[in-house]
């Protein structure tokens, strides 16, 4: 079932648990993560990176494979732009079938930050298209920039925020960062920041920067108030370490033998942090009713001929 983060996090929201939202740049990482969520009957969200559509996984040929994919399946699946920044790669993003975008303006200051991710929800709303917002600016975690306070969600900002701009989903920075942290190093995850955003919007809040983050500091986080959790490093990673383990065990496997182990992995990452969510078995929530309408008026007759 393909749709939208809005349809998808309102429900997470609503019945307080997280959905994963997982970077696929091709075939098998697709394959492998919806089968993940098709097993668990789980949501579950698609991320691709402007950079990532930039080097390999070009819009026009992953949209249709994913939008295919998430069509075979009863659970939600939704595929949103991440961390789009550029008023160009949005509109590509846009034009080529995207159900959700992420608007990254985060690095600005809070008015221009409003007015750009304005100019995205209008041009988006009206098509149906929902719309990922950034306050606070979640940094990277090879320069240490999780434990830089400036860059932390404030609180006050929220309501103000979300009130000009009508977001669908707020990505907030409390204490994580992108990409592989040095070695040793977990984030310090600021739940109390969590919780208090929770607390001033209805709206579904996004942890960046899931990878690294420790089982348990998710765990708490969905706890907190976090209804869609990013991960991308580590599931890359577990891939990439996958393949090279059965390339060590079998140097002569043949290429399509690996590629469906290169799938099984993805599925058996996903299904982690699916868990991790608390989103097994929601996909419950969004099965369709029937809207057929059958029976026949009651009219009188004349007792035929």
């Amino acid at each position: 079932m393909y749709t939208d983060v809005k349809t998808i996090l309102d429900d997470a929201s609503r019945n307080n648990y997280g959905v994963l939202a997982a970077s696929a740049i091709n075939l098998e990482l697709a394959r492998g993560l919806i089968a993940a969520a098709d097993e668990l009957q789980s949501p579950l969200i698609i991320l691709m990176g402007q950079m990532q559509m930039t080097k390999h996984a070009r819009a026009d040929v992953m949209v249709p494979l994913i939008r295919t994919l998430a069509e075979e399946t009863n659970v939600p699946v939704a595929l949103i732009l991440d961390h789009g920044r550029d008023w160009e790669v949005i509109t590509h993003a846009y034009r080529n079938g995207f159900s959700s975008i992420m608007i990254d303006a985060s690095a600005y200051e809070l008015e221009e930050n409003i007015r750009r991710t304005k100019k995205v929800i209008e041009m988006c709303h009206p098509q149906g298209v929902a719309v990922e917002a950034e306050l606070g600016h979640v940094g990277q975690a090879a320069l240490g920039e999780q434990t830089d306070d400036s860059c932390y969600t404030r609180p006050e900002d929220v309501t103000e925020f979300l009130n000009q701009t009508r977001a669908d989903c707020l990505a907030i920075a409390c204490g994580t960062a992108h990409g592989q942290y040095p070695k040793g190093v977990t984030p310090e995850i600021r739940f109390d920041i969590i919780r208090v955003v929770k607390k001033v919007t209805d709206v579904p809040i996004a942890l960046h920067g899931g990878s690294g983050s420790g089982d348990e500091n998710i765990k708490k986080a969905v706890e907190a108030g976090i209804n869609k959790v990013n991960v991308c490093t580590e599931i890359f990673n577990y891939v990439r370490d996958e393949i090279r383990k059965t390339l060590e065990q079998t140097p002569e496997i043949d290429l399509l033998s690996l590629m469906s182990r290169t799938e099984q992995a993805a599925k058996e990452i996903g299904k982690h942090f699916i868990c991790l969510t608390g989103s097994q078995g929601k996909a419950a929530n969004f099965q369709r009713k029937s809207a057929f309408q059958y029976g026949f008026a009651q009219t009188e007759t004349d007792g035929g001929e």
